[in-house]
């Protein structure tokens, strides 16, 4: 099996590969990566044209490598991926889709700390529209810490960490029951988050599981 993966920073390669190999680690990933797109969608704050271009070409340059599926891995693009659907012929999937909607059904306030701008207000609106369509009711609280990317991508994890921290800090004051870390560059932050004593959510686990779990649930059923 063969799975390809959109990134849009090189510091969301190494935790979904790590996840990979420790869930299915006969799996072959093929890594995509276009910084640009993150940089543009932070310029602009959201997508436009451009990205939604930049998009659909990485997914056909994943599809033409000859995956099974494609994994979008920036939450940035995330929201759009039911849009590129028609333009791909293998299954793809966002990879923070399981994470919201175990968000969804276990929790009714639920906190999103974010690194990018646009990545908090997009993951907010994807957990509204979720809840919308499973009935329930939901409250999301967001913070923003785009220093902690900046710390990140100097190398500087332990700063990012604790950036995290304090911004799960400052949700769980406003009574959020949960936290979410927006973006799969997040997932090594989870145990600094964790310490304030909530439940910790972050994306590459959930999504291989349920990625791999959708295909050989396809070969089954073929």
């Amino acid at each position: 099996m063969k799975i390809g993966i959109i990134h849009a920073t090189c510091n969301a390669v190494p935790p979904l590969n790590a996840a990979f190999k420790q869930l299915a680690p006969d799996v072959t990933v093929l890594n995509f990566v276009d910084e640009n797109i993150q940089y543009h969608a932070n310029q602009m704050n959201g997508i436009d044209d451009k990205s939604f271009r930049d998009f659909v070409d990485m997914a056909s340059k994943a599809q033409e490598a000859g995956v099974d599926a494609i994994i979008v891995a920036c939450t940035v693009l995330t929201p759009v991926v039911d849009a590129v659907k028609p333009f791909i012929s293998v299954p793809i999937f966002a990879v923070d889709r399981p994470m919201l909607e175990k968000a969804v059904t276990h929790y009714t306030k639920i906190g999103v700390v974010a690194t990018t701008a646009p990545s908090g207000p997009a993951t907010k609106a994807q957990l509204e529209k979720l809840a919308n369509e499973l009935g329930r009711e939901v409250e999301v609280e967001t913070e923003i810490i785009t220093q902690a990317m900046t710390e990140l991508k100097a190398g500087h994890e332990d700063e990012h960490n604790h950036l995290n921290r304090l911004a799960a800090a400052e949700l769980q004051k406003r009574g959020c029951e949960a936290i979410i870390l927006a973006q799969i560059t997040q997932a090594c932050a989870e145990f600094e988050a964790s310490t304030l004593g909530l439940p910790v959510l972050t994306s590459p686990k959930e999504a291989v599981k349920a990625v791999i779990g959708a295909l050989e649930g396809d070969k089954v059923n073929a």
